[in-house]
């Protein structure tokens, strides 16, 4: 008796501790972080929760602050480089894929590379120029040592920024440090830590966003959020909408936009419970058009951008 009423005592406190961990669906106590004549877009909260990474509007540039708005500090000033960002598991490097112009046998070719960028301000070249390029990804050995893949496979060694063992240690725990994504033009891509990738999703994909457990991932296919394993099996179609971001292993923050072929003319902020229920609005504002949100590693702050007026907002996720 005693161990049936202990597997139900367990049972019952799951089952609380899971309800507890769902959000209802309310955003409090917005703050506006930045206050600048320049717009920005596309927030990123590195894995540790203490910087929010962000880039002005086109993805020119790249800055770091902190998650209250203080210490701005830019890093890049490169074209096209806040576009799929990514932070190291140790939140002390971010990998970017640049564009610049450069004449080649009298014309003038557009080129990129991978560059990793150091918190300290340093800046490394990660691979040599190319003509087509994605946005590569973040890879890790078994014995923890960082190094890149770009989407034809080819693995990056360069010299990266010296890491503590007990950093790393902590950095191999999160889901991102194990599981890595590329896109392409035509399908997304799964990294392993040997750099090996697999195709996923045939489809033309965008913005993959890894759920906290590190079994799903969650993306865009053309205007619809996907959620599947990442294996490749178990694809949903969820909803209509825009860069979606994990909550918990259960709900999705995702934007909804309309726009008349010039400008956005309408944006909201929703979250989503994967199993199917419908979305609910996080924000109904007539005065700001809320668009690019990001879930905080904990899941209980949003940040998002106002395309009214360019400017970067974080609120609290309840």
């Amino acid at each position: 008796m005693k161990k049936k009423n202990l597997l139900l005592t367990t049972v019952l406190l799951a089952q609380f501790v899971s309800a507890q961990s769902l959000k209802q669906g309310t955003l409090t106590n917005v703050t506006k972080l930045t206050n600048d004549a320049v717009r920005y877009e596309n927030p990123r909260w590195s894995p540790d929760g203490t910087k929010i990474s962000f880039t002005n509007e086109g993805y020119e540039g790249l800055y770091v602050m902190d998650i209250d708005g203080r210490h701005k500090m830019q890093l890049s000033n490169a074209a096209t480089v806040g576009y799929m960002h990514q932070w190291s598991a140790d939140s002390r490097e971010i990998l970017v894929r640049d564009t610049r112009y450069k004449s080649v046998d009298d014309r003038i070719e557009r080129v990129h590379a991978a560059w990793i960028l150091s918190l300290d301000g340093n800046k490394t070249r990660a691979t040599a120029d190319a003509t087509d390029m994605q946005p590569a990804a973040w890879r890790y050995s078994s014995a923890g040592v960082k190094s890149i893949v770009t989407d034809d496979s080819k693995i990056s060694s360069v010299p990266l920024a010296k890491v503590p063992s007990s950093v790393m240690k902590k950095a191999r725990a999160t889901a991102v440090a194990n599981i890595s994504f590329i896109c392409d033009s035509e399908n997304l891509y799964i990294v392993d830590s040997a750099g090996n990738k697999k195709i996923i999703n045939d489809k033309s994909s965008f913005c993959p966003a890894l759920s906290p457990n590190g079994k799903m991932v969650a993306f865009n296919q053309l205007d619809d959020i996907i959620v599947m394993n990442i294996d490749g099996s178990g694809k949903r179609i969820l909803s209509e909408g825009f860069n979606p971001s994990w909550a918990n292993d259960s709900q999705i923050v995702f934007e909804r936009t309309t726009d008349d072929g010039h400008t956005y003319t309408s944006g909201e902020l929703y979250i989503m419970n994967i199993n199917g229920n419908a979305p609910k609005a996080l924000t109904s504002t007539q005065s700001m058009i809320e668009m690019n949100p990001c879930v905080s590693p904990d899941g209980n702050r949003v940040t998002f951008v106002s395309f009214t007026d360019g400017q970067i907002y974080s609120a609290e996720l309840k």
